[in-house]
């Protein structure tokens, strides 16, 4: 018994491959699912095909259309505000008072309702810092000349 692929086999691959684009966060499949529909188009117009040179084309032309993607995709633009979102990141050169003393490099100090930890050097609570530098939440501090 022959394996035999038809058109409308491609066609459910590439609805397949369109849900599983629709259900996952990556544009990837989309790709995949051009390259099932090219392979259908081509199986309806030549059925005689068999189904290894069927699975070439689809390959073929689902990596073209991958790379293409790759190449010709817009690159995304350089924000006007890089601070935005990442409130800690905007919160550097801002002036503040040490809430709890820096020992042995850590503490905490409040900018608007709420405390951040601080690392920096050791200092005593009450000292004006200024924020230089973010280590994930952290702020970085040194204090104020």
């Amino acid at each position: 018994m022959a394996i035999t692929m038809q058109a409308w086999h491609w066609a459910v691959l590439a609805g397949v491959l369109l849900l599983l684009e629709l259900a996952t966060p990556a544009f990837f499949f989309a790709w995949l699912a051009l390259g099932a529909v090219v392979t259908a188009a081509l199986v309806w117009f030549a059925p005689q095909l068999i189904w290894q040179v069927q699975a070439l084309v689809f390959a073929l032309t689902a990596a073209l259309a991958v790379l293409a993607w790759f190449r010709f995709r817009p690159t995304p633009q350089a924000s006007s505000e890089p601070g935005l979102n990442r409130r800690a990141a905007s919160l550097v050169g801002t002036k503040t008072t040490l809430e709890q003393a820096v020992q042995n490099g850590r503490g905490r100090a409040r900018l608007g309702d709420s405390t951040w930890p601080v690392s920096g050097p050791d200092l005593p609570a009450g000292t004006v810092v200024v924020v230089v530098g973010v280590e994930g939440t952290r702020l970085i501090v040194e204090p104020v000349p």
